[in-house]
């Protein structure tokens, strides 16, 4: 068995916790492939793998919902299955706390768990060259200028919904429901449910949020002449966006797969409510 292994660099207490994982890993003859700077940060020589080349039965990330975003994004076959270690804030996506992870790890080779396909969204821009990098959480449509407005006409398959003035659009797979959606007061929407959101940010009218299903194309298209604009995929990725340009998006082929342990509904109630009243 292999595992691949990626963490946040720029706190001590991860690059610890790796280092203790690793050996872990190691202990239960598990093959280990660690991430360049992973490797760097921990001075290992002979596990150092570019995370566009890593792979493995299961990739293991540790940190917050941002190091399993870049992973998800950029790792050589994006159906292997993370394995994620929360050393952030809020891990959403990341659940496994640090002192359970050698019960995890144990659970996962007892076949004790579940995976959890996640769908992505693939967009792009009309009569731009390359399609946007697949978002696992979302693709955001904001003005390029802070404090300015955007106003969008939005579609679904061709048929138009409203035109609308607004600080930005989310477009939001379920796992990135809990992310900006939410923040913006889109509704979460569970894993197994086939849609994604489309969500507008401070609108300037009655529309707030709409799920649409998993085969719909959603069109946004800049109606001011003079305003430039940025497409943001997963907070990672800038694409600037000329005046009148047209975005679309849609589900991606391609999924991301989580090792799971805990019901969604346990998750959502750890990670969010309960953070609400700390």
């Amino acid at each position: 068995m292999r595992a691949g292994i990626v963490s946040r660099t720029d706190t001590d207490g991860s690059i610890e916790l790796t280092r203790e994982i690793i050996a872990y890993l190691e202990d239960q003859e598990i093959e280990v492939s660690v991430e360049t700077d992973t490797a760097l940060a921990l001075e290992l020589q002979n596990h150092n793998t570019n995370l566009q080349d890593l792979d493995g039965d299961f990739i293991i990330t540790v940190g917050g919902d941002g190091t399993i975003l870049k992973t998800a994004m950029e790792m050589k076959d994006p159906k292997t299955p993370l394995f994620g270690v929360n050393m952030g804030r809020r891990g959403f996506l990341a659940e496994i706390q640090p002192y359970e992870y050698s019960e995890a790890i144990q659970s996962y080779l007892q076949g004790e768990y579940t995976i959890e396909e996640n769908l992505k969204v693939r967009s792009w821009g009309l009569n731009m060259d390359d399609a946007f990098p697949d978002a696992l959480n979302e693709l955001l449509i904001a003005c390029s200028m802070p404090s300015k407005m955007l106003l969008t006409r939005l579609s679904v398959d061709n048929e138009h919904i409203t035109d609308i003035q607004t600080d930005g659009i989310i477009f939001s797979t379920p796992a990135g429901s809990t992310a900006y959606n939410m923040s913006a007061g889109g509704a979460i929407v569970a894993p197994g449910v086939q849609g994604l959101s489309l969500t507008a940010i401070c609108p300037y009218s009655y529309f707030k949020s709409i799920v649409v299903p998993p085969e719909s194309t959603v069109t946004i298209e800049l109606l001011k002449p003079r305003s430039n604009a940025v497409a943001i995929v997963d907070g990672r990725h800038y694409i600037p966006l000329k005046p009148l340009s047209i975005i679309e998006a849609t589900v991606s082929e391609n999924r991301a797969n989580f090792i799971r342990f805990k019901p969604f509904y346990t998750r959502i109630r750890r990670r969010i409510f309960h953070l609400r009243t700390e």
